[in-house]
């Protein structure tokens, strides 16, 4: 061994001198003013943005990019659907929503795993080989709905999104969901 400094000695050593002569130093504190203008002005144009953007499109949901909603002079209603992802909570809003133009509104939610007797289910194969029935999202991306008529969401407990969307003419239309458990033998795709 050698007693002679090498160049990571003293790198090292220099290190640590610089680590103890900061660690003495007083640090200043640094005074930021929380309101300025630029940031007021930011804040206003954002609040401004937001009314308008409220203001200048009636009868759409606020709180949900799910669907729109445009509503006749003649007591209609059309549903768009924007995206597929309209989860249980949006659906119950829109229920609300269709109230006042005498449309009905039934979200109903199936257990894990099942579907409506008569559904065709369609069968593919997991990782492992096994057979497992393929769920696919069934509703058209805009609906005219009239009074009277009833709108039947079906969701599965297991999904966010709408397992299958119906829209009957009235009530006595509407045909029940029986919640089955899809098995092979049972339905053939």
């Amino acid at each position: 061994m050698t007693t002679r400094t090498t160049f990571e000695d003293r790198l090292l050593a220099e290190l640590k001198g610089e680590i103890e002569r900061r660690e003495s130093e007083p640090v200043p504190a640094v005074r930021r003013r929380v309101l300025t203008g630029r940031r007021l002005t930011l804040v206003m144009a954002a609040c401004v943005a937001v009314v308008l953007g409220v203001v200048s499109v009636p009868g759409t949901p606020a709180g949900s990019a799910a669907y729109g909603l445009e509503r006749h002079g003649d007591g209609s209603v059309t549903l768009t659907a924007k995206d597929q992802e309209i989860d249980v909570d949006a659906q119950r809003e829109l229920a609300r929503k269709l109230v006042p133009n005498g449309i009905a509104t039934d979200v109903q939610i199936l257990r894990p795993g099942y579907v409506c007797a008569g559904d065709t289910v369609l069968w593919g194969q997991n990782d492992r080989g096994e057979r497992v029935p393929l769920f696919v999202q069934q509703w058209g991306r805009k609906i005219t709905l009239h009074r009277g008529n009833v709108l039947v969401f079906v969701n599965r407990n297991d999904r966010d999104t709408p397992y299958r969307v119906y829209v009957f003419p009235t009530e006595a239309d509407v045909k029940p969901c029986v919640p089955v458990k899809p098995t092979p033998e049972r339905f053939r795709a």
